[in-house]
């Protein structure tokens, strides 16, 4: 990637550069405070200064060093919050922040790094969830790593070109001229977004410096609806004429569609039962250590945000919540194709 514009181009008159940290949020939380702290803790180049603005859908706001400015969300949707708050913004670079989320100190230095150059049209990193316990633990192995899909944010340590990333920060004029986030979409409404600045002919940028500290703060019912909900609007934003599932999507409703088959067509036959039952554990287990060293990679890239190892059973149930988590977001999209033809 080589730069071909300078920071300075990215301010009217070469003047000081303003970066506005954009966060939808539920309430005002411990979880929102510890966000602000990581941006609090920023190391800004000279001539760089960050502002705050949170969109809020429920209750008020409370005192913080920041004083981040606070709009409201009365819709309490995820893209009419982002919208609220890049309207009441000021920046030149517009930076996605989630609520739940740990910046690294160097987040708006990269990000300005890699906007400078002129071809990128949106950048974001990784996802690194930080939920403790047996689920909390099961869930981040699954999720940082391959075990739900080939998705590159959860666990890729190069960075690169990619369909879509974690977060997203953008120059705001390029943001303007896309019209800003689909406030019909409830869901995946980053990955469609992504999907117009690569249309305009921009490249979205996976920086694997750019690795955020996420807690997921979901039981196994919230994490299945989660995933449910993710295959329900892909489907959503097909009958709005959108792209809906992508080569990685495709590539994994084949790869399960192929295991299905192969499995259950094995098992009809008595003598290879046993063989296929031998060859499962053996696939099963290997995938919780692929999935382990998978997430362990990643969490090595934050290491100030790491308190307590994995819970010792987490590798061994990381491939089977996978399974459900998959199962769920399949069913989202057969839920959302019924839904097409009987509104077609």
């Amino acid at each position: 990637m080589t730069a071909n514009t300078t920071l300075s181009d990215a301010a009217p008159d070469g003047g000081p550069l303003l970066v506005s940290m954009i966060i939808p949020a539920r309430h005002w939380d411990h979880r929102l405070v510890e966000t602000l702290d990581s941006i609090d803790r920023q190391r800004l180049p000279v001539g760089v200064s960050v502002e705050v603005v949170i969109a809020l859908a429920e209750g008020s706001a409370r005192p913080h060093p920041l004083e981040p400015r606070v709009v409201a969300n009365a819709t309490g949707t995820i893209p009419a919050g982002l919208n609220a708050a890049i309207a009441a913004s000021r920046g030149q670079i517009i930076a996605r922040v989630d609520a739940r989320s740990h910046l690294p100190p160097n987040y708006v230095a990269t990000v300005i790094d890699t906007l400078a150059d002129a071809s990128v049209g949106c950048v974001g990193g990784a996802a690194l969830v930080l939920d403790r316990g047996l689920f909390g633990s099961t869930y981040a192995i699954a999720f940082n790593s391959v075990l739900l899909g080939p998705t590159v944010y959860r666990y890729r340590r190069t960075s690169g070109p990619v369909d879509t990333a974690y977060l997203g920060s953008w120059r705001r004029r390029d943001l303007e001229l896309l019209g800003g986030f689909d406030t019909e979409l409830h869901r995946n409404q980053d990955n469609e977004l992504a999907d117009r600045v690569r249309t305009a002919g921009q490249t979205v940028w996976y920086d694997a410096r750019l690795v955020v500290g996420y807690y997921n703060d979901r039981d196994l019912r919230g994490a299945l609806h989660h995933h449910h909900e993710f295959g329900l609007w892909r489907m959503i934003q097909r009958g709005r004429g959108q792209r809906s599932l992508t080569r990685r999507h495709r590539a994994s409703l084949a790869a399960l569609a192929a295991a299905t088959v192969i499995g259950a067509g094995t098992l009809a036959a008595p003598r290879t039962r046993s063989l296929v039952a031998r060859a499962a554990i053996v696939g099963y287990l290997s995938a919780g250590v692929v999935a382990w060293r998978s997430a362990s990679n990643l969490r090595a890239a934050r290491p100030d945000l790491i308190t307590e190892p994995f819970h010792p059973l987490a590798p061994l149930l990381a491939p089977g919540l996978a399974a459900a988590l998959d199962a769920s977001w399949i069913a989202g999209i057969l839920r959302g194709a019924l839904r097409s033809q009987r509104g077609s």
